[in-house]
């Protein structure tokens, strides 16, 4: 995500055109980390409802 957001600082305007990859990248970037954060809230979740014990 930090690569990303840098590669679209140095191309600035032109890094959130679609003739660029550098827009894809930052897109793709962002996803995985929603998708870290909704697979580290399940594993919470699923460990509070086994043990009983709230990690929050």
């Amino acid at each position: 995500m930090k690569a990303a957001n840098q590669a679209i600082q140095v191309f600035g305007g032109y890094g959130y055109v679609d003739e660029f990859p550098v827009g894809k990248f930052l897109r793709d970037a962002r996803v995985t980390t929603l998708y870290e954060g909704t697979t580290q809230i399940q594993k919470l979740l699923i460990g509070r409802a086994l043990t009983g014990i709230n990690a929050f």
